[in-house]
């Protein structure tokens, strides 16, 4: 019986990794500059309550031969009960500009995230507040820091303990911003999670970005790839 389920999972997971390079060939087609993004993150129990994490994700551009940003996020968390976490994190991003050249910036942001489940579906909203930090003045003011209001829904359905396909919503609503002042960016995305075993999974998605309310407003295209490790 095992073995027919995990001969089920892996039909599935053949099945959803074509249908994700199908869609990477549609938006290629539209988007020239095609993305690619890989992710890495490794957390770390200390107690019942609190667990450490490490993230690291490189976003590759033009045709996947250039990296565009990177970055390395350190966290803590804190688990309240069953539905309800809290998070503290730090992020160190290098960011390619236009001169080739990678900036460097900083973000703090805080998340209190609720879950919910039903039978086989389950439901994330995540809250988060973040304070991005940069070298250089902001265009023409003397702002050197943006804060947004960056909140998240996601939906999954547990098809099994291996197989869970999810689907995400997400806005940035800047709360200082010195031009912006309506929701300027939403990005959904649309995957799976496949689960080894308990210390590891892996996660594959395809993301689209838009901007809004914006001049030179664009839409992004990425899939994406992230591996999870307990320890």
């Amino acid at each position: 019986m095992t073995r027919k389920v995990r001969n089920i999972c892996c039909l599935s997971l053949s099945l959803l990794i074509t249908e994700e390079l199908l869609i990477s060939k549609i938006a290629q087609a539209q988007q020239q500059d095609f993305q690619g993004i890989i992710g890495v993150s490794i957390e770390k129990k200390i107690s019942p309550s609190f667990s450490a994490s490490l993230f690291n994700q490189e976003l590759f551009k033009q045709n996947l031969l250039e990296l565009g940003s990177s970055f390395i996020d350190a966290g803590l968390n804190y688990r309240l009960n069953r539905n309800i976490t809290f998070g503290l994190n730090y992020r160190f991003i290098q960011q390619r500009t236009i001169e080739n050249i990678y900036q460097p910036r900083q973000m703090l942001y805080a998340d209190v995230s609720c879950t919910k489940g039903y039978k086989r579906i389950s439901a994330t909203l995540r809250g988060r507040i973040q304070s991005s930090f940069y070298n250089l003045v902001i265009g023409d003011t003397k702002q050197t820091f943006l804060i947004y209001n960056r909140d998240r829904l996601t939906i999954r359905y547990h098809i099994n303990y291996y197989l869970v396909p999810f689907v995400y919503g997400e806005f940035w609503y800047p709360v200082n911003h010195p031009t912006h002042e309506k929701i300027d960016r939403l990005r959904t995305a649309a995957g799976f999670y496949y689960i080894f075993n308990d210390h590891f999974k892996a996660e594959l998605y395809y993301s689209i970005t838009h901007e809004l309310n914006q001049s030179n407003k664009k839409t992004n295209f990425a899939p994406g790839i992230v591996c999870y490790f307990k320890i």
